[in-house]
């Protein structure tokens, strides 16, 4: 039962976030993984707000990793403007959760929403959430269907960007920090040609990305991209992206669409 007396659990959390010159791209405009950095920082800081800070997840030896991303890019966001980013949780699975991120510029238009699919680990493999986040408060329907991204093989003719992570796009847990593969993801369609730089350029436009394994320092990546139709709807091409290792295993399987 819960106590009367205690204040109510924030439903939501904003926080402002002015975009910095050394994270927007040579047209001005912010990096997606600077984007998706906003997202995870708020994060925290709703989950500490929930009573969840990082002392409390290193006491029970668990952690939440991203297992899949949509990031719906609506409008600009420029050097040197300031964001509001809201965050609130709105699924729940057995080792899952799913937060939405609303991005808004200084007038309140929306921006961008991101929603991201978490994944409780002890460092192993999945694990059941704790108890204790019972308590947190859900704004949307619970039970959810994780994002998933599937592709067929890539065509010969398909763009390839052969490198290893840098040092700067290294996280605490020693392997590359989420945001930075949709950063890996432009790479690779802007490396395609015209068609390519139009697409990472095109608004609104949307990203899924599906986290396999984790890409960690050293490693020989291949990053791979072209132009798929939608199996969906038939709608205007759209963007394949897969990212390898050496040996051919799939670390993360990408789309980008014009939305």
């Amino acid at each position: 039962m819960s106590d009367p007396r205690r204040p109510p659990l924030p439903m939501r959390h904003t926080a402002e976030y002015r975009v910095r010159f050394d994270e927007a791209t040579p047209a001005g405009l912010l990096r997606g993984s600077a984007l998706l950095g906003y997202v995870q920082d708020v994060a925290w800081r709703h989950s500490e707000a929930l009573g969840f800070p990082r002392d409390w997840y290193r006491a029970k030896g668990v952690a939440w990793l991203v297992r899949a991303v949509e990031a719906r890019i609506l409008g600009p966001m420029a050097d040197g403007e300031t964001l509001a980013v809201t965050t609130q949780l709105t699924g729940s699975r057995r080792v899952m959760m799913r937060r939405r991120t609303d991005v808004a510029g200084a007038g309140g238009d929306l921006r961008a929403v991101v929603t991201i699919d978490w994944a409780m680990t002890d460092g192993r493999v999945p694990v059941r959430i704790p108890v204790e986040f019972e308590q947190a408060p859900l704004d949307g329907p619970g039970p959810f269907a994780p994002i998933r991204v599937d592709h067929p093989p890539a065509p010969p003719d398909a763009t390839t960007l052969r490198f290893s992570p840098r040092l700067r796009e290294l996280d605490p847990m020693n392997h590359a920090n989420n945001g930075v593969y949709l950063d890996w993801l432009d790479e690779a369609v802007a490396a395609a040609g015209p068609a390519g730089e139009a697409a990472i350029a095109t608004l609104p436009r949307v990203y899924r990305m599906e986290y396999l394994r984790p890409a960690g320092p050293g490693a020989a990546l291949l990053s791979t991209a072209w132009p798929e139709r939608p199996a969906d709807d038939g709608g205007p091409a759209g963007w394949a992206h897969r990212l390898t290792d050496a040996d051919g295993t799939d670390l993360l399987r990408g789309r980008l669409d014009p939305a």
